[in-house]
């Protein structure tokens, strides 16, 4: 386990543990704020206080895959169906009064590494983009909230980034991309669901969500924290990182991507 410390923020990051021989159950993962923590943007009037980690899958890389398949530079090696992904989550609040606190999980693939950025409008309201997974829980004082983002949730973490992907490489004539990566982005919108401004731009290959980043968003101080475990399965063939096995994880991607500013 590897504990890091720094002014106003907490972090726990720990491996994985072997469930069964097609599921990994990783170990608890943890980030949080404590009253201390300085914003991370301040204007005077609006003050954002936001801690993140990073969580890496246990999933193997694949093989060497040729040949463009835009929007990526080449086929992926794991594709969605691939794998199963869950993670339950505990938020805790520490402090005697109730906080509103947002959740925040940011998807990965091989390629990419999603990185909400904050929009300033009209230079006096700052709205920060939309997480791949984004939504506030109010949390009495001295209590914690306990959920789950489902496999069906997971899949469509990766599948809004794979099409913000195809978005941001060719955006159509005109458009608003930073309002449509925020509209795929948004909870209410499922990609189950024909949207005519969105649907068309789906990949027809989808690449795996490898890992994402764990983030708490608060707009007061507060001592809150949020616990994740995470369940990861091969549904085909064999992708994921046993206890004890040689084989590492896929790296975390290089390259981020965040959506241009707002028009």
């Amino acid at each position: 386990m590897n504990t890091k410390v720094a002014a106003g923020v907490f972090l726990i990051v720990a491996g994985a543990a072997c469930a069964s021989n097609d599921q990994i159950v990783v170990e608890p993962v943890a980030v949080g704020m404590t009253n201390q923590l300085a914003p991370g943007y301040d204007d005077g009037d609006t003050r954002i206080y936001q801690v993140g980690v990073p969580v890496r899958l246990p999933i193997k890389p694949g093989g060497e895959q040729g040949g463009a398949s835009p929007p990526f530079p080449r086929a992926p090696s794991i594709v969605a169906r691939d794998v199963r992904t869950e993670i339950r989550f505990t938020i805790s609040n520490l402090d005697a009064e109730k906080h509103s606190i947002e959740l925040l999980i940011d998807p990965w693939n091989e390629f990419v590494r999603y990185k909400p950025g904050i929009q300033v409008v009209n230079e006096e309201e700052a709205v920060p983009d939309f997480s791949g997974f984004d939504k506030f829980f109010i949390v009495p004082g001295k209590s914690r909230v306990f959920g789950i983002i489902t496999p069906d949730d997971c899949t469509e973490l990766a599948i809004d980034l794979a099409t913000a992907q195809a978005i941001i490489a060719q955006p159509p004539a005109g458009a608003n991309v930073n309002g449509m990566v925020n509209r795929l982005f948004n909870l209410q919108n499922r990609s189950s669901v024909f949207d005519p401004l969105i649907s068309p731009h789906i990949p027809a290959v989808i690449p795996a969500m490898t890992g994402f980043d764990l983030g708490l968003r608060s707009y007061e101080a507060a001592n809150v924290a949020v616990e994740v475990i995470v369940d990861v399965s091969n549904v085909e063939g064999d992708h994921i990182v046993r206890s004890g096995d040689t084989a590492s994880y896929i790296a975390m991607p290089p390259a981020e991507l965040t959506p241009p500013k707002a028009n």
